[in-house]
């Protein structure tokens, strides 16, 4: 038997079942995680954490690089737009440069001074202001603002016509006829006061009938009507014909209330100027509202020159207003010979012929004008269908 045992332990069968009987503390090491102390894990444990370490401050980085990348962008967007926006500076220096009227506005006989638009800039924005010494510069800035002052009061174009006035008339004081237009540009602003104030200044060097005429412009917009006529009636001592004197005469004697003197200076205006429409219509209403209708009539009779279906038209209203049926038809008969049917109709419908609208000569004059309204539209019809 001993023999037997001896050799049991190299028997395979009693080999395996020992190793069946033996546990298996690999495996179970492998799950307690709290006995895993080995230097592997550790090392491995370490790695991680640096690999972290280095994604947080490589985001860092990136964030930065970010916010930097963003902010140069909105630097440089900045500075774009400061290029094509004027932003006016917080800057007593600041040079306010007149406005370019370009060369070719100019007359001919003036583009030279296209030539001194630099030296004048270069001047308006280093010279303090006040009196300047005599110089090349000097000249030409003044030349300059004059010229250009003068361009921009033909174009009616106030504002700176006034500020290259203003200009000359700093640089250079003694220079003549600069106050005259200066005063201009303020009656055409409606500045009385400042008009006047200027006008005056160049009234003995200059007597014309225009300064004077303007200055009685200048007196009727303040109401002093007496300053005015003296001004209007010095400007035709100049020159009798003047038809703007009579005109402005006329309008001031009108404000003033002067009725009698304004149909005088009225009628010679429109004796030199018949075609001014407008004035003419305003005349014959300032007749009619001041019941001097039958003197509207008669003028309208007798004017020579002005616009024949004007005329017509405003005839054949006073006539209505007066109450003249037979008048008012022959005024109306007439001024069709200048109208279609459809414009003569339209005109018969205004309001002012209600009182004469029911009579026999108007009604007849009315239909024989539909009548012919109707023709001339089968006509036209007849002629389509034709071509």
């Amino acid at each position: 038997m001993r023999p037997y045992a001896k050799n049991t332990a190299s028997n395979p069968i009693v080999m395996r079942l020992h190793a069946m009987k033996k546990p298996d503390t690999d495996i179970q090491d492998i799950y307690r995680a709290e006995d895993f102390k080995s230097e592997e894990s550790e090392f491995s444990r370490t790695f991680s954490e640096q690999i972290a370490q280095q994604i947080r401050k490589q985001q860092r980085v990136n964030l930065f690089a970010g916010l930097a990348f963003f902010i140069l962008t909105g630097a440089l967007l900045v500075a774009l737009i400061n290029n094509y926006i004027d932003i006016p500076e917080e800057s007593g220096s600041v040079i306010t440069k007149a406005p370019y009227t370009p060369a070719y506005s100019l007359p001919a006989d003036e583009q030279w001074v296209i030539e001194y638009q630099q030296a004048a800039a270069q001047v308006d924005g280093s010279e303090p202001p006040g009196s300047k010494k005599f110089s090349t510069q000097w000249l030409k800035n003044a030349a300059y603002h004059s010229v250009m002052g003068e361009q921009a009061l033909r174009q009616n174009d106030l504002i700176p016509a006034q500020r290259h006035f203003e200009k000359a008339l700093e640089i250079f004081p003694e220079m003549t006829g600069i106050q005259g237009k200066l005063g201009v540009v303020y009656l055409k602003q409606q500045n009385f006061e400042e008009a006047v104030r200027f006008l005056l200044q160049v009234r003995e060097e200059n007597p014309s009938t225009e300064l004077l005429n303007n200055l009685g412009v200048a007196y009727t917009g303040l109401r002093k009507y007496d300053q005015a006529e003296a001004f209007f009636r010095q400007a035709l001592q100049l020159q009798p014909d003047s038809a703007g004197c009579h005109r402005n005469l006329a309008l001031m004697y009108q404000k003033a209330g002067r009725t009698g003197e304004a149909v005088a200076e009225f009628e010679k205006y429109f004796s030199i100027n018949p075609q001014d429409t407008q004035l003419l219509e305003t005349y014959v209403a300032y007749l009619t509202a001041a019941g001097r209708i039958q003197d509207a009539i008669g003028f309208l009779t007798q004017i020579k020159g002005a616009d024949p279906l004007a005329v017509c038209l405003m005839l054949a209203k006073a006539a209505a207003q007066n109450h003249d049926e037979n008048l008012a038809v022959s005024s109306l008969r007439e001024a069709s010979g200048f109208l279609t049917p459809r414009q003569t109709i339209a005109e018969m419908h205004n309001p002012v012929f209600d009182s004469i609208a029911r009579t026999g000569s108007f009604e007849e004059l009315l239909h024989q004008q539909e009548l012919a309204a109707v023709s001339h539209s089968t006509s036209l019809s007849t002629n389509r269908i034709g071509d």
